[in-house]
């Protein structure tokens, strides 16, 4: 019956009714979605199997309740997208394993879940629910009539094992696949004795080079037939298995002007007063704009910039902090108070009534045991013993019972059919607890600022309809216009490597999808905090990217006047000199030196030249030599032989680190190669 109270804690119904409107909502909104994007029901497609739309959507809604349960907030599209991975990434897995034919067997599945060595996660589930092993909480919850319980008192506790199961199952199918690819990953003799041999010797090369960005790009042109000339060569690089758009967006701030900034200034200044003439924070809870939160903490848990302050402050001493970014803060120290902090307690709770209860305590307190008094009451005791608890923010009257407990149990609580008993083990030294009030307003755009703010972006956007226009004429307005390629699995407007981007942006990015080359789109406002508007400079659809992509365009040119420039160079170089410093003195460089090793790169050298430099002759001058990025002339000056040979281990290790186990099973590489070798369509865009 302990474990069924347990049980019972954990139930969380305010949660799953939220959860089940949120879910009726979705579904509803689902369906809608399924009617707008013309009858298609799968959010993606792998290979011949379809995630659809309904289950994902179920997905997102239990990944969203989780995020409000763990107080956690992610933009709607980044989840979505995060979502669609993970079940595209499952699929893959599934049709893999059904592929390879591996299998869990009811027996491994046995011994996962309830074994002698359970997986960590299965007996941690059953600590947490009070249960001495998996395989009673097994026993428990699959045969509840054993102890007169009903079903439906354990099916959310069933419902959870069997999710974990499956879970559990799934990672064991993970790891045999994993196992199955470093098994076939091995060092044969042949590896381990070239990989030795890379690094057996360390040629000390000298070298002049003449880097092509030191000559004028204008001195070579290059044509439009070059271009793609080139673009055929390394036309692989431009395949592409999402449609693209390139873009512009503008964003503008909805932010506070000098009028409001003073009004909150004004706000802040009032709240500030209030909190220091009331003896609590009653006074500002008036003003109704501020936030208000008071918490009990030590001195080390006090905010850095006022933990000493308030560490010789008195009871009602106010600190205001300078305001950064019109966002105000101030403290009121409410309490101060010598408290019990940590105490080290054993307790039992007891179901039964008044003359139990009290036969149970005076076994207890003449040196029963609590496993002793289990076997005497059984399904009618629970406890932990030996636990330390901080309880400085428990009621004073039960610290008072604590303090005042004595050396044996006591009744901390009791009624008709149950109580629960204490015993205080040990107890550290009271602390002093500060009782802070922080008090926190932030200066926003008020609703004539906002209003005047869209009023400009739209009168903007009505001059300047066109592409050209939009993005000439953003500077001039006082707006930023943003270059930006997007795929129809960007969630969001600006995200990359240099920020988070922008929240709740998705719908500017599907209109994008949804419309032509060099429309202009409406204001977007989807974020409180920010207003869009995108213009379509060109469209790119699923296969290769034409070579007039700008940023392929670039790279191509890049190629074709490097390679120019190098058969420039090596026509005026070439045989003009007899040794190394001869044309460093033509090139207008000085000598330099590097430590080359087959197997590894030196950052002065090109990759491409460290295979020729690690096998040139020693003494002889070689070059010139066209690089990519320069062209060279160096010579081997000196070759140093490695102090000792490698181990056979240390051999496998570091073929699994550059060429086996450790590169091609981890989780990164696995989906990445099944999904190049899938086919993998995602429609997320024709819903969202």
């Amino acid at each position: 019956m302990a474990t069924l109270e347990k049980i019972r804690q954990r139930k969380k119904i305010l949660a799953i009714v939220i959860g089940a409107a949120l879910l009726a909502f979705i579904i509803e909104v689902g369906i809608e979605a399924i009617g707008r994007s013309g009858g298609n029901s799968a959010a993606a497609k792998v290979g011949s199997e379809k995630i659809d739309i309904m289950q994902f959507q179920r997905r997102v809604e239990q990944e969203a309740s989780q995020d409000q349960q763990n107080n956690q907030q992610m933009d709607a599209a980044s989840r979505q997208q995060q979502v669609l991975e993970e079940m595209i990434n499952e699929k893959l897995l599934e049709q893999e394993f059904s592929k390879l034919g591996i299998t869990v067997s009811d027996w491994e599945i046995t011994q996962l879940m309830t074994g002698s060595n359970p997986a960590p996660a299965v007996a941690q589930f059953a600590q947490q629910v009070g249960a001495k092993s998996p395989a009673e909480l097994y026993d428990f919850i699959m045969n509840p009539g054993k102890q007169g319980i009903q079903e439906q008192q354990v099916a959310e506790l069933r419902n959870e094992w069997n999710k974990m199961q499956d879970e559990i199952v799934k990672q064991y199918k993970f790891s045999k696949l994993q196992s199955l690819i470093a098994g076939c990953m091995q060092a044969n003799d042949l590896d381990r004795a070239q990989m030795a041999e890379e690094e057996a010797v360390t040629n000390v090369v000298t070298f002049a080079k003449k880097d092509y960005s030191t000559i004028p790009d204008d001195k070579y042109p290059v044509s439009d037939q070059e271009l793609k000339a080139e673009w055929e060569k390394k036309k692989p690089l431009f395949k592409i298995d999402e449609a693209l758009r390139a873009i512009h967006y503008i964003a503008v701030n909805i932010e506070p002007n000098q009028q409001d900034i003073a009004a909150a200034n004004k706000i802040a200044d009032a709240a500030y007063i209030a909190l220091q003439k009331g003896r609590g924070v009653d006074s500002v809870r008036l003003l109704g704009t501020v936030q208000i939160d008071t918490a009990k903490m030590l001195q080390k848990e006090l905010p850095m910039k006022v933990r000493e302050f308030f560490a010789s402050a008195e009871v009602g001493t106010t600190r205001r902090d300078s305001t950064v970014n019109n966002h105000h803060v101030m403290y009121k120290l409410i309490n101060k108070q010598v408290s019990l902090d940590s105490v080290e307690l054993s307790y039992v709770v007891i179901q039964g009534d008044a003359k139990t209860q009290k036969a149970v305590l005076d076994q207890l307190n003449s040196g029963k045991t609590l496993d002793d008094l289990k076997k005497a009451y059984p399904q009618k005791l629970d406890g932990k013993l030996n636990e330390w608890q901080r309880i400085y923010n428990a009621p004073d009257s039960m610290k008072a019972k604590i303090a005042n407990g004595g050396e044996g149990y006591f009744v901390y609580m009791s009624g008709e059919q149950g109580a629960t008993l204490m015993k205080v083990n040990d107890k550290k030294a009271p602390k002093t607890f500060y009782t802070l009030a922080t008090v926190t307003y932030d200066a926003y755009a008020s609703t004539k600022t906002s209003e005047e703010l869209r009023d400009k972006f739209q009168d903007f956007l009505n001059k300047n309809k066109t592409v050209k226009a939009f993005e000439e004429n953003a500077a001039k307005a006082g707006f930023n216009a943003t270059e930006m390629v997007i795929t129809p699995s960007t969630p969001q407007l600006g995200n990359g490597m240099y920020g988070q981007g922008i929240k709740d942006s998705r719908k500017a990015i599907k209109w994008a999808f949804d419309n032509k080359k060099g429309d202009v789109s409406p204001i977007f406002s989807d974020n409180n905090d920010v207003m869009i508007a995108v213009a379509i400079d060109e469209i790119y659809e699923e296969g290769y990217l034409p070579y007039t992509f700008p940023q392929g365009k670039e790279m191509l040119t890049q190629m074709v006047r490097n390679n120019k420039k190098g058969e420039a160079l090596m026509k005026q170089y070439q045989g003009k000199a007899k040794d190394l410093n001869g044309y460093a003195a033509l090139m207008g460089v000085k000598v330099d030196t590097a430590n080359v090793v087959f197997a590894s790169n030196d950052p002065k050298i090109e990759p491409g030249l460290v295979g020729r430099m690690s096998v040139a002759k020693q003494g002889t001058l070689q070059g010139p030599t066209k690089g990519n990025g320069a062209i060279y002339v160096y010579q081997v000056v000196k070759q140093e032989k490695a102090e000792r040979k490698p181990s056979k281990e240390e051999l496998d290790n570091r073929y699994a680190q550059r060429r086996g186990a450790q590169i091609f099973s981890s989780p990164r590489s696995i989906y990445n190669i099944l999904s190049k070798a899938t086919k993998v369509k995602k429609h997320l865009i024709d819903f969202y």
